[in-house]
């Protein structure tokens, strides 16, 4: 089971890269030291709450988002989670809509070299 830091350091790795931001931004924008955004983001450590609700504003996402262990189960359909995903990530927006563009063939192509 994973400890408090480690799932919020894995929850930030996850937002930090779906919003194309580093963690040398964080320090910048937040002022706080790089030594203590490795440690977030890393496990070893966990910001205090005034802190998390920063990050959040920053990352433009929810206290619930850093804080969730998300491989538990959902109460609702995987189609909702795909498509809020796609909504707030601009990258996997202009993926989907590429991938809809392709033929099938090619979108079975590019599924298959995707998956090596």
């Amino acid at each position: 089971m994973k400890t408090t830091a480690e799932l919020f350091g894995e929850n930030l790795r996850n937002q930090l890269y779906a919003k194309g931001k580093t963690q040398a931004d964080i320090s910048r924008n937040l002022n706080v030291t790089e030594a203590s955004v490795s440690r977030w983001v890393n496990g070893q450590s966990v910001p205090r709450a005034n802190m998390i609700d920063r990050l959040c504003k920053y990352l433009g996402c929810s206290v619930e988002d850093l804080t969730t262990d998300h491989n538990k189960p959902v109460e609702y359909a995987p189609e909702d989670i795909i498509a809020e995903q796609i909504k707030e990530n601009p990258r996997l927006m202009k993926l989907f809509i590429y991938a809809i563009q392709m033929s099938n063939e090619d979108l079975d192509k590019l599924i298959e070299d995707m998956k090596k």
